[in-house]
């Protein structure tokens, strides 16, 4: 009995533990949205879903490349901080495919012009309508980057029931704002 050895339950383990594989391998590396929703849905919400765009892309940025950012503050000043947003899925994008690049720089200035414009007169404020054009290329890397890791993974084009609210309610909104803009003559 004196051979005998005891195990100790409250030790720590002494196996090696590997790390888990990276979760962008599991799914998708940034949010899916395709180019045509993203582009609806920001006209219908007047700008507001991409800072829901934003906020998805900051959240997978935590989760992708290990960013510690706050995703809602980051993506409420999305005018200010697209740049190392745009540049972490340039990175991204590059180590997937090498060949893949992205002008993150002139893509940002144009995201923070829209934003600018939003201070202008009737009826130029409506530019801002076409906010979203600086990010049709950013979501067309992350497509394809989302479908190189995970193939079989929703690429979310589909309109569901909440889309088609906010598009009937925009349509409302942005037509009486276009004819309500006077017209100088």
């Amino acid at each position: 009995m004196a051979s005998e050895s005891r195990v100790d339950p409250y030790a720590a383990p002494k196996a090696k533990v590997e790390d888990a594989a990276p979760a962008a391998v599991a799914g998708t590396a940034y949010f899916p949205v395709s180019r045509l929703k993203l582009a609806v849905m920001s006209v219908a919400t007047f700008n507001l879903y991409q800072v829901y765009w934003f906020y998805k892309n900051w959240k997978n940025a935590q989760r992708v490349a290990g960013v510690n950012a706050n995703a809602p503050i980051r993506a409420f000043f999305y005018g200010l901080t697209s740049y190392w947003l745009f540049k972490l899925i340039r990175d991204h994008a590059q180590s997937v495919d090498p060949k893949r690049s992205l002008p993150a720089g002139n893509l940002a200035l144009g995201v923070l012009a829209f934003a600018i414009a939003a201070n202008l007169p009737d009826p130029y404020w409506l530019v801002t309508l076409l906010g979203f054009l600086p990010l049709l290329p950013v979501q067309a890397v992350v497509n394809r980057v989302n479908q190189q890791l995970a193939p079989d993974a929703d690429p979310n084009a589909r309109f569901g029931g909440w889309n088609i609210f906010w598009i009937v309610l925009g349509a409302l909104i942005v037509s009486v704002a276009v004819v309500g803009v006077p017209v100088e003559r």
